[in-house]
């Protein structure tokens, strides 16, 4: 099975329709890495000229809320990356870039459960500098 096909079954399981312009949008995401809204619209506008921004906003919410996507802040923009398992997100104040680390979180979520609250979403998001010569001149966000 193809990414397109993939892409089909996902949102057809989730009861949307299948459009060209939620394709491509997921296809971008799947690619890897963090994508604010600019960046997603800036990316799409490439292979379809006349997408709009409210298209895009819609759809990303959309995918949030059924739990295919996740977001988070940070400096008052929303960052949209593939729902995957929880993780940390470092963002280098320095470079701008944003840093998946992955590590064991269930702690966290134990202590979270014992005090009676069903977590919906878990979204770490650590602020600090590149102090690693290979984070600071690395690609941001991505």
């Amino acid at each position: 099975m193809n990414e397109t096909d993939e892409i089909v079954r996902l949102l057809r399981s989730r009861g949307l329709k299948v459009t060209p312009q939620r394709i491509a949008i997921l296809k971008l995401l799947k690619s890897g890495g963090h994508f604010n809204i600019e960046q997603v619209l800036n990316e799409l506008r490439k292979i379809e000229p006349n997408i709009s921004i409210s298209t895009v906003y819609n759809a990303l919410n959309t995918f949030v809320e059924l739990g295919i996507l996740r977001s988070f802040e940070v400096d008052g923009k929303t960052w949209y990356e593939i729902r995957k398992k929880p993780h940390i997100n470092v963002v280098c104040e320095d470079t701008g870039q944003i840093i998946d680390v992955n590590v064991d979180v269930s702690t966290i979520e134990r202590k979270i459960r014992s005090m009676g609250i069903m977590i919906r979403d878990l979204t770490i998001v650590v602020r600090g500098n590149c102090i690693s010569p290979s984070l600071s001149g690395g690609d941001s966000q991505k």
